[in-house]
This record gives structure tokens, sequence and C-alpha cells, in this order.
């Protein structure tokens, strides 16, 4: 019963991927912030909303969330792009954190859940620390944070409370980046580049955090 409830888990998935790959085919939507510029300029004052769903949706039709986000600020300037791709991360966030909760068990690879187990063993706060970090850095990997969480004891409420001020955090860095694009050289655009890529190469460079990162999802032996 498991395996066969997985299979169609699954075959649901590919459906759904196999769908958004058409529509981002058929709306000329392509991971750069320049076909995302064109995509809602042709939308008038939909552009806002349809940027909202697109965001939600991203995982589907294979956007980047730093691309969007980025976007997301060069269209609607840092303040808007901040709060739409900031509550577009949430609400996918929650969505991901749902569906982990119902279907994690036929989904996620039993190494995986091993990792888990082992972690969430010494408390919550592992598992929150990653989401929180993972949602919060420019390139961290939403939706394994986030199916992560779902998947382990993490409470609903602590969840909440570690990604709605991450992801706010994500988008405004992206969104603030993306609203100097048109002002490409000046001393914010470069100063903001720096910044982002400080935050991108840094951490890689503290050997615990890399040895984690590439453990993972490794069955611990201790």
């Amino acid at each position: 019963m498991r395996r066969r409830g997985g299979l169609r888990v699954a075959l649901l998935v590919a459906a759904l991927v196999v769908g958004g790959q058409w529509l981002r085919s058929a709306l000329g939507l392509h991971p750069s912030v320049d076909a995302v510029r064109a995509w809602a300029a042709t939308l008038g004052w939909h552009a806002p909303a349809a940027f909202f769903v697109l965001v939600v949706l991203r995982q589907l039709i294979l956007l980047p969330a730093v691309v969007l986000l980025t976007a997301g600020g060069f269209i609607f300037g840092g303040p808007l792009g901040t709060m739409l791709g900031g509550t577009a991360i949430i609400i996918s966030g929650v969505a991901n954190f749902g569906l982990a909760r119902r279907i994690g068990d036929t989904m996620v690879p039993a190494e995986w859940r091993e990792r888990l187990r082992h972690l969430t063993s010494r408390g919550a706060a592992p598992v929150a620390l990653f989401t929180g970090a993972a949602t919060l850095h420019p390139v961290g990997p939403l939706l394994a944070a986030h199916w992560t969480a779902g998947c382990s004891t993490l409470a609903t409420s602590t969840f909440l409370a570690v990604i709605v001020p991450a992801s706010y955090a994500r988008a405004a860095a992206l969104a603030t980046f993306g609203s100097t694009l048109g002002e490409w050289g000046s001393p914010e655009s470069l100063a903001l580049t720096a910044a982002l890529l400080a935050a991108v190469v840094v951490p890689l460079a503290v050997p615990g955090l890399r040895r984690r990162l590439f453990e993972w999802p490794a069955t611990p032996t201790d």
C-alpha cells in the first residue's frame, strides 16, 4: 500500500512538473531577470498578482527563487518586490511543510528519515536552525529545508516563527539588489553585489559547515 501510494504521488508530481514546463515555455519564461521582466511588462496592472503566483509556483516550473526575487526588485522596486517575494516564499514554504507532513513517509528516502530522526532526537533546535539558515541564505535550498522541517517533529508554530522573518530578509536582500540593476556599476549596486557574494562564499569557508553540507543526508553512525 505504501509503495503504491508513493508511486501515485510521484506520478502526480511528475505530471505537475511537465505541465509547469509547458506553461513556462508558453509564457516565454526563462531563468533570467530579463525574461521575467519582459513577461511582467505584458501584464499591465495584473503584473504584481501574477508575479506573486509565479513565485509561489516557481518549483513546479523550475524557476529559481534567486532569479525571481531579484527580478521582483528590478520590476517593482525594493519595497514592493520584498513584500511580494517574501510573502510568496512563506506561502510556498507552508505548502511544502504541509505536504511533507502528509506524504513525507512515502516520498522521502529512508536515509533522510534516519537522518531526521537523529537530528530531532536532540530537540527542535538543529532542524529549526537549518530551516531558518537555508531560508535566509540568498541561494539556500528552500524546497529541501521546508520538506526537512515538515518531515521532522518541528512544531508548526516554530516553523512559522523561523521562516517568516527569514523569508522577508532573503527577499529584501535580493529585491534591493534587483532594484539597483538599472544603475549597474553604481557604488550601491557594487556594494550589494559584494555583500551577496560574501554571503554565498564565506559560509563555505567554515570547515564544520562544509562537512555538514556534504554529509547530508548520510545516515549517522554515532
